[in-house]
């Protein structure tokens, strides 16, 4: 009997014979890699009475982690309520896109093409190019923002997916219903005992979603609840005064604000005090306590009344403060200065402030001369008089005038225009009279301010 192991081989051999042949050949080419836009994760909002400004970093890079980020513009989503579906889970692009309502959209510039490394010269005598136009998209990386002015349509048109009555009705069904009711404090539970019960907090939810140039969407970020509980009143208009180097605010607080029971010292303001000389500083200190919610305040410049400009109000401390009184050391005389303030409420991580108060206006007029030169000295010499003092430190000194006279006489000003320098020779004292010499600053105002006189001296040219 003949064996068939050399047949199967011969066989097994054929088979895999296209296969390796095959191998070789080239197949059809791969679509490209396009990955989508990373997510953005930095979305943040600030409710400024019934506007509510949001804030987030164009994103630089794809979800895959290459960059430059492959980005043509970011839409921002929104929703009363909970921006979930049936269950509790997270909305898909599709349905954010037809579920939400589209607040806004930021057109991003594309990333700037990769210079050649073996680049030709520029021909000399090739035409100049011409510029491009400014393009006011912003770049990747650059911090944007979008309003959404809150309406009464929008706070009571609560959000529902279209399958949650279907998504109940079938739980119902099966006996699988949830009671919302919000379970009752009992002793030893650990929970507070509030009476009568919080109603519950209607927010608003901001999605942001990355579109490439493909019109692909990247992942959504993190809905953002932005609460829709009124925002606190406003104070009244405040008090503006000035002295010569700020402007001092203060205002009374609104009905209804709750302060800290214990104001808050950071260490800077400690050392800062003490550095002043004040031993009664209160030390560093945080409270611990509060009842309600604690407000604070925040300060703005607006344009004045009946201007032209098209200028927003604009904050003037970075961080808010817990006392009814600001002080602004940016001090321009002669230019009207307008501020407003806003109370500030804290709810979680979102800051809710008040509508502008009333706007206070105030030119400050510079009535304040500079300080007085002194140690003042004369030497007499032949042909004239040479005179030397201390200069003075004021950031509108507009120089000096150098006064002259002799006893029993008042003293007049040697010459005309003040001089910029802290040293004078005057050449028209006559010979053996004694005169009598004082200095005063002059600043730059109009009418100029002079300080008090300096030390006088007595001497007379040679």
């Amino acid at each position: 009997m003949r064996s068939v192991r050399p047949l199967l081989l011969s066989v097994l051999l054929a088979s895999m014979l296209p296969v390796a042949m095959a191998c070789g050949k080239k197949g059809p080419p791969l679509a490209p890699l396009r990955p989508s836009p990373a997510v953005i994760s930095d979305v943040k909002a600030t409710r400024l009475a019934d506007t509510v400004q949001l804030q987030f970093t164009v994103p630089t890079g794809n979800a895959d982690g290459t960059t430059p980020a492959d980005l043509a513009y970011v839409d921002v989503f929104a929703v009363t309520g909970k921006a979930e579906g049936p269950l509790g889970r997270a909305l898909t692009v599709r349905e954010i896109e037809t579920l939400a309502t589209r607040v806004g959209r930021v057109e991003v510039q594309p990333p700037p093409p990769e210079e050649e490394e073996d680049a030709a010269p520029a021909d000399p005598a090739a035409p100049p190019v011409v510029a491009a136009p400014v393009d006011a998209r912003p770049v990747q990386g650059t911090v944007v923002r979008v309003e959404e002015a809150l309406t009464d349509t929008l706070r009571t048109t609560i959000f529902e997916h279209p399958d949650a009555e279907k998504i109940a009705r079938v739980r119902a069904a099966a006996g699988d219903e949830i009671d919302e009711a919000p379970v009752a404090s009992t002793e030893g539970s650990g929970r507070t005992l509030l009476w009568p019960q919080p109603q519950p907090q209607v927010s608003r939810a901001y999605i942001t979603i990355p579109y490439s140039t493909r019109g692909v969407a990247g992942p959504p970020s993190t809905p953002l609840a932005v609460p829709l509980v009124p925002a606190p009143l406003a104070p009244p208009a405040p008090t503006v005064t000035h002295d010569a180097a700020s402007f001092s605010l203060t205002w009374t607080n609104p009905p209804g604000v709750q302060v800290p029971l214990q104001r808050t010292v950071t260490e800077a303001a400690y050392k800062e005090a003490v550095a002043a000389g004040n031993a009664d500083a209160a030390l560093p200190a945080r409270p611990l306590v509060t009842y309600g919610t604690p407000h604070t305040y925040r300060v703005y410049e607006v344009p004045a009344p009946g201007s032209t400009t098209a200028a927003s109000p604009v904050p003037v401390n970075t961080a808010p403060i817990e006392t009814a009184s600001f002080t602004d050391p940016r001090m321009t005389f002669g230019v009207p200065r307008c501020y407003a303030v806003r109370t500030v409420e804290q709810r979680g991580a979102i800051t809710i402030e008040s509508p502008l108060s009333p706007p206070t206006c105030l030119t400050a007029v510079d009535t304040y001369p500079p300080p007085a030169p002194t140690g003042l000295v004369a030497v007499g010499s032949g042909g004239g008089v040479s005179l030397i003092w201390e200069p003075v430190a004021a950031p509108d000194l507009a120089g000096y005038l150098v006064l002259r006279g002799v006893e029993g006489e008042a003293l007049k000003p040697v010459t005309e225009a003040p001089v910029a320098e802290a040293t004078y020779r005057d050449t028209t004292a006559q010979p053996g009279v004694m005169y009598i010499y004082a200095v005063v600053a002059v600043d730059k105002s109009t009418p100029a301010n002079a300080s008090p006189e300096s030390n006088r001296v007595r001497e007379s040219a040679r």
